[in-house]
């Protein structure tokens, strides 16, 4: 998320951070949660995609940015005065990076704060410079065969398709429980499985999904999916057709249904076709079955 996703932190840095910081003059590791100390309905952060480290060496602070996933992640520092003032940096898949340095005679406890008060920082999965999207390419549609699903949200859709990350979503209306299958091979680089609760736009970040790299760097993000109703793992490969985990109703919604979306760079949704409708936008109200 993302996703397959596009998140703004602010850098805290804790005053017993900065302490440690003087006293050792080493390197400091921001401490991690993982997936298994989570808790249902606990919120995702950027620490579940990207860790922090400053290193200390004489004069020299640095800022490096480690990227947890298999997808690289496009880091943006803002200045807080101009947010269109900004720098970007590529962390490739399971790197790092080096987005801040400072050599002052200043104390260490000075440069730290001066960098909390002038820049924030935010991220996105993916990079334009590795992202060529293939527009020929027809999905599958990402249920079971033998059984037509009505599509009750498409692109641009008005309840909540309105934005750069949703416009291009489709809404399938598939019942608690009922199977989710790969549209395009690829990939698994992100499972959220631990959310149950359902509502309003307060738990917009609270669906649970599955995110899957395609060969041509874009992203296909599976949401709303059961508790604890994913069937794959962060690293494994998918196939085209594989039964990949079930539909729920977690999250920012109105009912059971399953949103998928693709997206490249700068959590920017795309426009997809499926196999057998070549061209062709799915309509809101119509039934539609995988082309056998």
């Amino acid at each position: 998320m993302t996703f397959y996703s596009s998140y703004l932190m602010h850098t805290n840095i804790h005053r017993s951070l900065v302490k440690y910081l003087i006293i050792a003059l080493s390197l400091i590791l921001v401490s991690l949660p993982t997936k298994g100390q989570k808790q249902p309905d606990e919120p995702t952060s950027y620490l579940d995609d990207l860790s922090f480290a400053w290193s200390k060496k004489e004069d020299t602070i640095a800022l490096v940015v480690k990227n947890k996933l298999l997808t690289p992640i496009q880091v943006y520092l803002y200045s807080r005065a101009d947010s269109a003032n900004s720098k970007s940096f590529l962390v490739l898949p399971k790197d790092s990076t080096e987005v801040a340095r400072f050599i002052s005679q200043l104390p260490d406890s000075v440069l730290l704060a001066k960098f909390n008060d002038s820049t924030k920082i935010g991220y996105f999965w993916g990079h334009s410079s590795l992202i060529k999207p293939d527009t020929s390419y027809l999905y599958r549609f990402p249920f079971k065969k033998g059984k037509k699903y009505e599509v009750s949200q498409s692109f641009n859709g008005k309840a909540s398709h309105r934005s750069i990350r949703s416009k291009y979503a489709i809404d399938f209306q598939l019942n608690v429980g009922e199977p989710v299958y790969a549209a395009r091979e690829g990939i698994v680089v992100k499972v959220i499985d631990w959310f149950t609760k359902q509502g309003g736009k307060e738990l917009v970040k609270a669906a649970n999904r599955i995110i899957i790299l395609h060969s041509d760097g874009t992203m296909a993000n599976y949401a709303h999916l059961q508790y604890q109703g994913s069937l794959v793992k962060e690293g494994q490969q998918v196939e085209r057709g594989q039964k990949i985990g079930f539909a729920g109703v977690t999250g920012y919604s109105r009912g059971p249904h399953l949103h998928f979306v693709v997206r490249k760079e700068n959590d920017i949704s795309i426009p997809i076709f499926f196999e057998g409708h070549e061209g062709v936008i799915l309509k809101k109200g119509r039934r539609y079955k995988v082309v056998e």
